[in-house]
């Protein structure tokens, strides 16, 4: 019976420090959160339709999409202009293009949760199949400014529709704004942290997808 009595007090204990545990990370998240069931930094999709390329080799298709600030601190990112013929809210935002992870045996790689098709085709049919096609470069410059997008504020922005396909994706770098330190940086300091928002073709609608990966 005492045996009983101390496991049932144990029980007791474990479920009010779960529930404490719980109740402090939820309180966490509301202090730094706009919204709570939305990650901190996301991207939206607005819609496709025509832009004006920024160079010859772009298509004259674009996505346009908006990058949505969802948290209590300001973040920063980095931008250019836009031409003049373009939306006035636009930003000219800078991202990198990066290429899928490879998976032995399958096209590519998709996030978990979204809804892509599997295939099994291998790693040497998906290269012979694509040896046309080459990654676009990019809108990461040497120089840009930086834009402020305070919290649960956003800015619109628009890709090449080519910048999406099944083996690569878009990037686009952030980084909270905070105030600077006091004093100098200590020499010991390395491993700095590198934030950036990804987002694919899976990400799309899907009717938009379809649009995308006829192209």
């Amino acid at each position: 019976m005492q045996n009983i009595s101390k496991t049932l007090v144990s029980f007791v204990l474990i479920g009010v420090a779960s529930a404490s545990l719980l109740a402090q990370s939820t309180k966490m998240g509301k202090d730094f959160l706009v919204d709570v069931n939305r990650p901190f930094v996301y991207v939206m999709f607005d819609h496709i339709g025509p832009g004006i390329p920024r160079d010859p080799t772009e298509p004259k298709s674009r996505i346009w999409l908006r990058l949505k600030n969802n948290c209590r601190i300001a973040i920063l990112v980095r931008a250019n202009g836009v031409p003049d013929e373009s939306p006035k809210d636009e930003v000219g935002l800078e991202w990198k293009v990066i290429p899928n992870p490879t998976i032995q045996g399958m096209v590519s790689f998709s996030p978990l949760g979204k809804d892509k098709p599997q295939t099994g085709l291998n790693a040497e049919t998906q290269k012979s199949e694509k040896t046309t096609d080459e990654i676009p470069r990019g809108y990461m410059g040497e120089v840009a400014s930086l834009v402020t997008i305070g919290p649960g504020q956003q800015i619109l922005f628009s890709i090449p529709v080519n910048h999406l396909s099944e083996r690569w994706h878009v990037e686009i770098p952030f980084d909270f704004e905070l105030s600077p330190a006091k004093g100098p940086l200590n020499s010991n300091t390395v491993g700095l942290p590198i934030m950036a928002v990804m987002y694919t073709v899976w990400d799309l609608p899907r009717n938009s997808q379809a649009e995308v990966l006829k192209k």
